[in-house]
């Protein structure tokens, strides 16, 4: 019973993705592969996709959410490895800046050791 409301709604969506397909075909295919932009709109996709596959029991959807992501796959890598470096950056910086404070207290309080021992 439920056969035949499910293909209706399973044609409602592919009908309703249409205008976001032609968007990804031919706009969003221009941008650079690793682009921010592109990659959060082909995630939106790929979400969608795998909500009407689950939902609506729809196949194509999920061959669609399926080869989207293994086709972006190499793009999120690349901007994965570029967060963790920068992030490995940001601690190295950090990490120097703490030692150079732990440096300038030292050089401090000797100087201030000093001063005191010295006015005694």
């Amino acid at each position: 019973m439920l056969g035949i409301p499910l293909a209706v709604a399973r044609f409602n969506y592919r009908l309703a993705r249409l205008p976001f397909q032609l968007l990804e075909d031919l706009g969003m295919s221009q941008l650079r592969e690793g682009s921010a932009l592109r990659l959060a709109y082909e995630r939106a996709l790929i979400g969608c996709d795998l909500a009407a596959a689950r939902l609506l029991h729809d196949g194509s959807a999920a061959s669609r959410a399926r080869a989207l992501r293994e086709r972006n796959a190499p793009a999120r890598i690349t901007v994965a490895r570029r967060l963790v470096v920068a992030e490995q950056q940001r601690q190295e910086e950090d990490a120097a800046a703490a030692e150079r404070m732990h440096h300038q207290r030292e050089r401090f309080l000797e100087r201030h050791r000093a001063h005191t021992h010295g006015t005694r």
